[in-house]
């Protein structure tokens, strides 16, 4: 699998240009002059500007993490968000305070009046958030079996920029759908648009792959993620979603695509 993905994902390096330097000036190349500034001690001196190193790749030190410190790094985030919500809940039924709850919706939540309020942080915040038992254990459990072999391949930087760009990509998405579309403001979080960029990603890479349905049934990549992007976009234009972010899922996925084919056509 690694094998497979890395000539696919990883960009050759292009050589560094060279850089010009101009022909340094010498006291002979001037007609000498009788001003005071023509003696030696004040004579014209050119110093040529010093060689630069060639920048490296936007956010290039993230690849100094090591990839063990990303894959539980993304899983102790999600999981401490998911222990701030319990706490709030906590507090909430026994003091009947539901400061905690609220200050939650706030940070951890990605919707329009938090963005109308200056909370735009919440865009990627909410996307380590859960509440439910249910939806932290889906997300994690998909990205602890999906996200290794591709955080292997391409490395810590670009792994990071996918997941939080998919995350990101995934908010906007659902917060424009639901303002523009259907002229509402429902608060949404969830990994989930993340950990399908990765999956999107995975599948892209390498379609025939298999992955196994709870375990047991064997089912190839490119179908996997052909029918859960089919059944986010029923689900999304028919309204029978619930409480289920699916718009978001889509994007993710076509963030996914995105960035597998700006990688395969090295655009970036």
């Amino acid at each position: 699998m690694i094998s497979f993905l890395r000539p696919l994902l990883y960009s050759r390096a292009c050589k560094p240009s060279q850089i010009f330097t101009p022909r340094a000036f010498s006291r002979n190349s001037f007609p000498p002059s009788r001003s005071f500034f023509s003696s030696s001690k004040y004579g014209l001196r050119y110093q040529p500007p010093q060689s630069r190193r060639p920048s490296g790749p936007f956010l290039g030190f993230l690849d100094n993490i090591p990839t063990k410190y990303v894959f539980w790094g993304i899983i102790g985030i999600n999981c401490t968000v998911f222990f701030l919500w319990k706490a709030a809940a906590a507090r909430t039924k026994l003091e009947h305070d539901p400061s905690a709850v609220v200050w939650m919706y706030q940070n951890f939540t990605n919707s329009i009046t938090n963005l109308q309020n200056g909370r735009v942080w919440t865009i990627l915040t909410s996307t380590f958030s859960h509440y439910d038992i249910g939806h932290i254990f889906f997300n994690m459990f998909t990205f602890y079996f999906m996200s290794k072999h591709l955080l292997n391949s391409i490395g810590s930087r670009q792994f990071i920029l996918l997941y939080l760009g998919g995350g990101v990509i995934a908010s906007c998405t659902s917060m424009a759908y639901s303002h523009f579309v259907k002229n509402r403001d429902r608060p949404a979080h969830g990994a989930s648009g993340a950990v399908y960029s990765v999956l999107a990603v995975v599948a892209c890479a390498a379609p025939t792959m298999s992955f196994h349905l709870y375990g047991i049934l064997p089912v190839p990549a490119w179908l996997v993620v052909s029918g859960v992007f089919a059944y986010d976009s029923y689900n999304t234009l028919k309204d029978t979603s619930g409480m289920t972010d699916s718009v978001g899922h889509v994007g993710g996925l076509l963030a996914g695509v995105g960035y597998y084919f700006a990688r395969r056509y090295r655009i970036f």
